[in-house]
Parts: structure tokens; C-alpha cells; sequence
């Protein structure tokens, strides 16, 4: 009989995204730079919440059977196979559960223009830093998942504000045109569930920013921006269907989430 998959199998490790985000050097990131590969991108990380090898064995069947069959049905599908769309596809194809709601789906715009007198070392501007935190924060809309991927939303207003045309030669000192933009995040994290939140959350983030620089002589205009799309769905167990599943097919799926945590 096969052994069903622990998150060490499933995942290759039990790094959750907060992990990956905080581990991540931000500072590598240059709005200006033509390299596209300098960004923070994972198909399909974990969070764990309050889950763990003691708390999921408390958890009552209905749940450890969700925990355990998802994670097996996530470890069939290699990780660079981890599309977006795959991910959600498979969990509207699960049987195991079904979606609360009709999930959430926006995106935004942060915009900002300003005009300055011979600003020239592309410093970034403190009262956009700022504004920049408070657009992601209303942009997600949930504390939890704020919380789980620990975005330092300083760093990103500090990449999204650098502003200023760089000074490369005589010549543009005196006029230069730059126009830049990249994607910065784009994440797509599993947020398992536990005690206090019963329930699976699938979601992504992207960020994708620009920059638009313009001087004449000692005068600058500046158009700094970011693009935020956050998709999001909630799935709860499908239990009429789990509580009518064979009984041994039932055992081994709590066993196997008893030891999820396992190697």
C-alpha cells in the first residue's frame, strides 16, 4: 500500500513562505535593472499558522483526513508544474473539499508624481515609502495573511520610490529620459488549516513596479508606481462526503496526518 505524503514530500522541505520572503535579499531588486530574474517568485509555498506535528493531531477527523489528502494530491504535481491555475484547478477538483464563497480577486494601482529641483542620486522619497505601506496593506485586506508572509512593506516602498534619472555622463546631466519597470513579487502560498482557522486558503500576490524619470536642465519630473494583484479563495471540508469514505481509507488518511509532520 503506498505511504501517503508528509509536507517534507510534498513540499521538499517545511520552509514556510514567511521563511522564503524573510530570506530573500530585497536589496538585489533595481526597478532600473534589465535583468528580469532579481524578483521573489515561488509557485506554491506553505503556511502553517498554528499547524504543527502537535496541535494537527488534536484536530478532529473530518480535518486531519483534508490535511493529509491534500497534501497528497499536492505532491503528485511537480513543483515547477505549481501553476497558479493548476493550483486552483486542483482544488476545485478536490474532492475532499469545497470553496466558502466566491473567493476574492483585485487589483490596484499606487501612483505617484512629483516634481523636484536637482534631485540626481535616485534616493528614495520617505512620504511615498510610507504611502506605499499603506496601499499594500489595504490592497490585502487580511491580517493573517499580512502576517504569514511577512513582506517588509518598507523595503518594497523603498524600491517602488527610488526616483531620479541617473546621472551616466556630462551630456544627461543636463537632460535624460528613463523609463523602468519590473515585476517585483509574485507568490502563490497554501495557508493550511488550524484550531482557530478551520479551513484551507489558497492565495497569490504580485507586485509589479515602475518608474518614470524626466529632467531638463535642474528641474525633474518623477512617476513612481506600483501594480498589487491579490487572488484569494477559502476551501472548508466536504464532510457528508469524508464522513462516508471507507473506514480503512479513513484510518490510514488520520494516520498519515497524525505524522504529516514527519520525514
Amino acid at each position: 500500500m503506498a505511504t501517503m505524503a508528509t509536507m517534507q514530500g510534498a513540499f521538499g522541505s517545511l520552509k514556510e513562505i514567511g521563511d522564503i520572503v524573510a530570506n530573500f535579499d530585497f536589496s538585489k531588486i533595481d526597478v532600473r535593472s534589465k535583468t528580469a530574474e532579481d524578483y521573489l517568485h515561488t509557485n506554491l509555498a506553505p503556511s502553517f499558522g498554528g499547524l504543527n506535528a502537535e496541535t494537527v493531531k488534536k484536530m478532529d477527523e473530518v480535518l486531519k483526513v483534508c490535511i493529509s489528502g491534500t497534501t497528497d494530491l499536492i505532491a503528485k504535481v511537480a513543483p515547477k508544474e505549481r501553476t497558479w491555475e493548476k493550483v486552483n484547478s486542483m482544488f476545485m477538483q478536490n474532492p475532499l473539499v469545497e470553496p466558502m464563497g466566491d473567493g476574492i480577486s483585485r487589483a490596484d494601482k499606487f501612483l505617484n508624481k512629483s516634481s523636484s529641483d536637482f534631485k540626481i542620486d535616485g534616493s528614495p522619497d520617505p512620504a511615498i515609502v510610507k504611502a506605499v505601506q499603506v496601499w499594500f496593506v489595504n490592497l490585502i485586506a487580511d491580517e493573517d495573511v499580512l502576517k504569514s508572509t511577512k513582506i517588509d512593506i518598507e523595503v518594497l516602498g523603498r524600491i517602488v520610490a527610488q526616483s531620479g534619472a541617473t546621472i551616466t555622463s556630462f551630456e544627461n546631466f543636463f537632460a535624460k529620459h528613463e523609463h523602468h519597470e519590473k515585476t517585483i513579487i509574485d507568490i502563490g502560498v497554501l495557508r493550511y488549516p488550524d484550531m482557530q482557522n478551520p479551513y484551507f486558503k489558497v492565495y497569490r500576490i504580485k507586485l509589479f513596479a515602475w518608474s518614470d524619470s524626466n529632467r531638463i536642465v535642474f528641474h525633474q519630473e518623477d512617476s513612481n508606481g506600483i501594480t498589487g494583484e491579490f487572488t484569494f479563495r477559502k476551501f472548508k471540508p466536504r464532510k457528508e462526503l469524508i464522513d462516508k469514505m471507507n473506514p480503512d481509507a479513513k484510518k490510514k488518511a488520520v494516520e498519515a496526518a497524525d505524522n504529516i509532520f514527519g520525514f
